[in-house]
């Protein structure tokens, strides 16, 4: 799964030139389908997690409140289970046993930014706030769509852009905040000019997967759709192919505010996403919607911020004697002062620091209450597993009694 990293890292640092004088914002735009009285709007965006990315205009906060649905190329999350952005895991300062956790200042590393941007990277955040709204989800591509071009040698080969990335990163981000989809257009084609087959499969061919699946999509209902800003501009490209299909497409211009608008409250209150499971009891409230990972000995629900390079789990395991049978082990492994308690409801738990051979330190927590052990798992960043994140994170989670 890290190609799939690289692949999308790979067409965000394409190089492009600055944004002429008096060009437009070009990043949302518009779409009509004839009968359709609520329209759909397309944003070019960059999978990026950098916070000057997120300083929308008005626009686009009335556009994305108003539709039935968000879509984007694929489902971020379903690499939730499989894929840790984390670039340099385990270069941690130490952690002082003395206290739960000690500051520091040092930012990890991901493959869409740093702890130093928000939480999710774009893309992930459209869709994250989409489903705290209420919003409905589909998806363009697959996951195994993006990992097949991401794994075909004649696509990332000498010849193509990988060893041409000669202009920085952050002359693209200013170029991307100027809503300049022309100039990174112009630069891609440029970028691939001694492999145009590897320009071809990257974007034209899935200009048109995209144009298509969104032919179908618009004409049933409105949705909100984030793709990377290098497939909207061109005769090729995926504004201009909804146009050949009959829809109307125009640009929404870019507006700013002092005041706080009505949508742009709306959508920013939508951040948190709560699991509740009668059967076993309990409520958990994550930051967005988690996935579902289930065998026959317990659920587990995974959510990630994938800007951040953070990681929240929550298992529940069928048994009423989990917590002491592996009591030693957690006890054994720890790096922090485990902690022993019992919740006013009488549930036993524990929680300290361990170190995953694999994963890195974990912040864990076990309630242990009837015939359910509940493991609570919190892991990031050094920044993250530094601060006081894990216990916000563990106080989230509630057992439900029969008075609820």
């Amino acid at each position: 799964m890290y190609k799939i990293g690289f692949f999308l890292f790979l067409l965000n640092c394409l190089p492009v030139f600055a944004q002429e004088a008096g060009k437009e914002y070009q990043l949302l735009w518009e779409i009509k389908a004839k009968g359709n009285k609520k329209p759909s709007y397309v944003f070019g965006s960059m999978h990026s997690n950098d916070p000057r990315l997120f300083n929308f205009p008005d626009s686009l906060y009335t556009a994305f409140a108003g539709v039935d649905a968000v879509v984007l190329e694929t489902d971020v999350t379903q690499i939730y289970d499989q894929y840790d952005v984390r670039l340099n895991l385990f270069n941690f300062d130490l952690f002082d046993k003395k206290r739960s956790f000690a500051s520091s200042k040092k930012a990890t590393q991901t493959v869409y930014g740093s702890e130093d941007g928000r939480p999710q990277f774009l893309d992930a955040y459209f869709q994250q706030t989409g489903y705290c709204g209420g919003k409905k989800f589909y998806q363009l591509e697959t996951v195994q769509d993006q990992l097949k071009l991401a794994e075909n040698p004649e696509l990332f080969s000498t010849k193509t852009a990988i060893n041409g990335l000669f202009f920085s990163k952050e002359a693209f981000i200013q170029t991307y905040i100027n809503g300049d989809i022309a100039s990174l257009t112009n630069m891609l084609k440029a970028q691939f000019k001694s492999s145009p087959e590897a320009y071809d499969e990257l974007i034209t061919k899935r200009n048109q997967i995209m144009a298509k699946g969104l032919d179908t999509l618009i004409r049933k209902r409105s949705v909100f759709c984030a793709i990377g800003s290098g497939h909207l501009y061109g005769t090729d490209g995926v504004l201009q192919l909804l146009r050949q299909k009959g829809f109307q497409v125009r640009a929404v211009k870019a507006t700013y505010t002092n005041s706080t608008e009505a949508s742009k409250k709306l959508v920013q209150s939508w951040k948190s996403y709560s699991v509740t499971d009668e059967e076993n009891t309990f409520r958990m409230t994550f930051g967005g919607k988690p996935i579902l990972l289930e065998d026959d000995t317990k659920k587990h629900y995974l959510y990630q911020e994938l800007g951040q390079g953070n990681t929240f789990e929550l298992l529940i395991h069928a048994s009423a004697d989990y917590l002491d049978d592996n009591r030693y082990n957690f006890v054994e492994n720890e790096i922090a002062q485990t902690k022993e308690f019992v919740l006013d409801d009488g549930a036993k738990g524990i929680e300290g620091l361990v170190l995953d051979p694999i994963k890195g330190y974990q912040w864990k927590r076990f309630i242990q209450f009837g015939d359910a052990c509940y493991e609570l798992i919190c892991y990031g960043g050094n920044k993250f597993m530094h601060s006081d994140r894990s216990l916000k994170f563990f106080q989230k989670f509630e057992i439900l009694t029969e008075k609820e």
